[in-house]
């Protein structure tokens, strides 16, 4: 999956809301790399399943995460 991208190593944020039961909402990429690796990530996130939902005060709540991804890209 090079697309065009230059040979090296990309990383990729995405941000998502783990909910209380554990599922993903509100998926969304902060960087921009292009050359379609972050509507790879963003895939990659939404199809990974249940997360753990974080805890507080003994209780499981909804939380951001903000997730990296990286990409080497190496002559193939």
């Amino acid at each position: 999956m090079d697309n065009g991208a230059a040979w090296s190593v990309y990383t990729v944020i995405v941000q998502f809301i783990v909910d209380k039961e554990g599922n993903m909402i509100d998926v969304k990429r902060l960087s921009i790399n292009g050359h379609g690796m972050e509507q790879e990530a963003v895939r990659v996130i939404k199809n990974s399943g249940k997360w753990k939902p974080a805890i507080q005060n003994g209780r499981e709540v909804k939380a951001y995460r903000r997730q990296p991804i990286t990409f080497q890209i190496q002559e193939g």
